[in-house]
């Protein structure tokens, strides 16, 4: 009697990329736990530093990526309906209050506080370096409106761009109060002046925009806020925050030095 064979077919449902922020690689194995929330099985760490989740059994998947140094992550990812090509998902990570900072690293240490003097958990802080040797490059072509790819095509300027950084979108010539558009680069692509967003642009930008080097991140429990600029920045910057607590959002400038991280006073935030 033929003994009978069976075939088992496994197949790669998502590919997850971390990257640390501020100095652009992979972080170890031992700095980062990932998981998906929908199933039990391990991911499979491949040779370049991705996460491989093989079989994932719905459409929808919750990754969860916890860190002694980094901030967690909590992202909702929507998979492919036939199943075909497995998402490459790049996902920036943020050093927490732990985190040593890489040799002559730029960054903002800083409390946030309430009236009352209280630590603020979980407010989202968007900043950017407001300064020419801060612009990382410069879109190539006219871009946006109705178009819904993700790919920009950006002439090269101070520094060089990789996954996992996040920039503000600005016109050339555009002063404080002009409109911005928040980006992250999720990949590179086949051609070298040309890089997948996390998102297609939202509105119209004309050649010569900038991408200034950016940063985005939550306080932690305690209220303090890490936010890490990676590459080149002057001795004297500018540096431009949005805080959003309490539904409303207040901007706050500082002056930082490049090559420094700097703790800055608490900054009281009203969330009234």
């Amino acid at each position: 009697m033929e003994r009978a064979e069976r075939t088992f077919v496994t197949r790669c449902s998502l590919a997850v990329r971390p990257i640390d922020v501020w100095n652009g690689a992979v972080p170890g194995p031992s700095a980062v736990q990932i998981w998906l929330e929908e199933t039990d099985r391990k991911p499979i760490r491949a040779s370049d530093g991705s996460y491989v989740f093989l079989d994932v059994p719905n459409d929808r998947c919750t990754l969860r990526i916890s860190s002694p140094i980094f901030m967690e992550v909590r992202k909702e990812i929507l998979l492919p309906a036939d199943r075909g090509s497995p998402p490459v998902v790049t996902v920036s990570l943020y050093p927490n209050r732990v985190y040593a900072p890489p040799p002559a690293a730029t960054g903002v240490i800083v409390d946030l506080r309430d009236a009352a003097g209280l630590p603020l958990a979980g407010v989202p802080v968007f900043a950017y370096a407001d300064d020419e040797m801060a612009v990382r490059g410069r879109l190539a072509e006219d871009k946006g409106g109705e178009e819904e790819s993700p790919l920009v095509k950006v002439s090269p300027a101070n520094g060089k761009l990789s996954p996992g950084d996040a920039f503000v979108l600005r016109d050339r010539e555009s002063k404080d109060g002009a409109e911005l558009e928040w980006h992250r680069i999720a990949d590179w692509t086949e051609q070298a002046s040309v890089y997948a967003l996390d998102k297609p642009l939202g509105g119209k930008w004309s050649r010569g925009a900038k991408l200034l080097a950016a940063a985005q991140t939550v306080s932690d429990a305690t209220g303090t806020v890490v936010l890490p600029f990676r590459g080149l920045l002057p001795q004297n910057c500018r540096i431009v925050a949005d805080i959003f607590a309490g539904g409303k959002s207040s901007r706050v400038v500082w002056q930082i030095e490049g090559g420094r991280v700097v703790r800055l006073p608490a900054a009281v935030v009203n969330r009234t």
